[in-house]
């Protein structure tokens, strides 16, 4: 008699993890702005779900500074606020400079090859928010393991990821998939060309541009 196939391990997730997983998509990528009013009936009938996977889910994101819960009141969508990003963004510019610079140097053929194909189909997903988030993060993700220096994408790994909501708001502003898209062509340019000074001064302005981008709009919602 045959063996039987073994039994798979990987535990489905619970509603709970499921309601949380489809919300932080709809903050992180904008859909939800910041600010919004999270009406947990609206919240129901938008997921599919029932009423205690979502409270719970909201509990979740609330740990993951994504929500914030209001005494007997709806939660909301938690706002950005500049004097906490303008530090991380400056961080992640020092970073991804310092990398851009060392990958120059660094980065293999196969590596290089890899990023234009990245490019290639960030061009293709210009229309594609989700699409276009994932290849964004893989581009820059690339050239930072290109640059061959763990200590660095370590601490660029901590700030990446605690500025993506804010990345996608300034990437929401008209005319920015354009002209990150060329931001992008200019530094791959600079790293075909093995010019390490050139990769770092294109990368460092592509995420200041992100970051005067964020305030520009986060300043023009106040008024």
């Amino acid at each position: 008699m045959p063996d039987a196939p073994p039994r798979s391990t990987r535990r489905e997730p619970s509603l709970t993890e499921q309601a949380a997983a489809a919300l932080r998509r709809l903050i992180l990528l904008n859909i939800i702005p910041p600010g919004e009013v999270l009406n947990e009936p609206d919240l129901v009938t938008r997921l599919g779900m029932s009423r205690t996977p979502v409270r719970e889910a909201l509990k979740l994101l609330a740990g993951e500074g994504l929500v914030t819960l209001r005494r007997n009141r709806a939660a909301l969508a938690a706002r950005l606020d500049p004097a906490d990003l303008v530090p991380l963004f400056e961080l992640e510019a020092a970073l991804e400079s310092a990398c851009a610079g060392l990958a120059a140097e660094r980065m293999t053929p196969a590596e290089l090859a890899r990023l234009a194909g990245l490019q290639d189909a960030l061009e293709a997903a210009r229309d594609d928010r989700d699409t276009y988030t994932r290849l964004n993060r893989q581009a820059h993700r690339l050239i930072v393991t290109a640059s061959r220096s763990p200590a660095i994408a370590e601490a660029h790994g901590r700030a990446f990821a605690r500025l993506e909501r804010a990345r996608n708001f300034a990437l929401a502003a008209d005319g920015r998939v354009a002209e990150s898209l060329a931001e992008h062509r200019a530094i791959l340019d600079a790293l075909r060309a093995r010019d390490p000074e050139r990769a770092r001064t294109r990368m460092h302005a592509h995420v200041a541009r992100t970051q005067a981008l964020l305030v520009a709009r986060l300043e023009g919602r106040k008024r």
